[in-house]
């Protein structure tokens, strides 16, 4: 009876977990970036980052296919970048925003710090479309971004 509770118990924690790139990894990723001061305060002040009100971010795991993309929504509060949307993507991706996805592994290589986004970019292991000037301007802030990936604990081993 014992192994069978120990059992049924850790299946109901590995359920507990989101889905990694899902609507709730999306949004408890938010309150990771607004805990990140890298992210908040530097991107808040950099002029070409905040020459638009709000930006998205939409991303998802290449193995896993585009149709679950999630969705970033950073928008800039008193010099401050702040993340106010995590979850399913709800918008069409503008101009002024970034659609980056990856294989499952290549995204967690990255956030154990494997390597930064040049060489992700270099190597074809991060896949990324949207204004290249404004994210060269601020590659501290994205490597801090692609660090941060991995904070939420995520079910990796399926789909969204």
């Amino acid at each position: 009876m014992k192994k069978l509770l120990a059992g049924v118990l850790v299946s109901a924690i590995a359920f507990a977990k989101p889905v990694f790139m899902d609507a709730e990894w999306a949004k408890q990723f938010c309150e990771v970036w607004n805990n990140t001061p890298e992210l908040v305060e530097k991107l808040g002040k950099s002029e070409s980052w905040t020459e638009v009100p709000e930006r998205k971010l939409f991303l998802y795991r290449k193995d896993c296919g585009p149709e679950k993309q999630i969705q970033l929504t950073i928008k800039n509060e008193n010099g401050r970048a702040v993340c106010v949307y995590g979850g399913w993507k709800k918008d069409e991706k503008t101009d002024n925003d970034f659609l980056m996805y990856a294989d499952t592994k290549r995204w967690l290589e990255m956030g154990r710090k494997e390597y930064g986004p040049m060489k992700a970019m270099l190597f074809g292991r991060l896949k990324f479309e949207g204004p290249r000037f404004v994210a060269m301007k601020n590659m501290g802030p994205f490597e801090a971004f692609l660090d941060k990936i991995d904070e939420v604990e995520a079910d990796t081993s399926r789909c969204p």
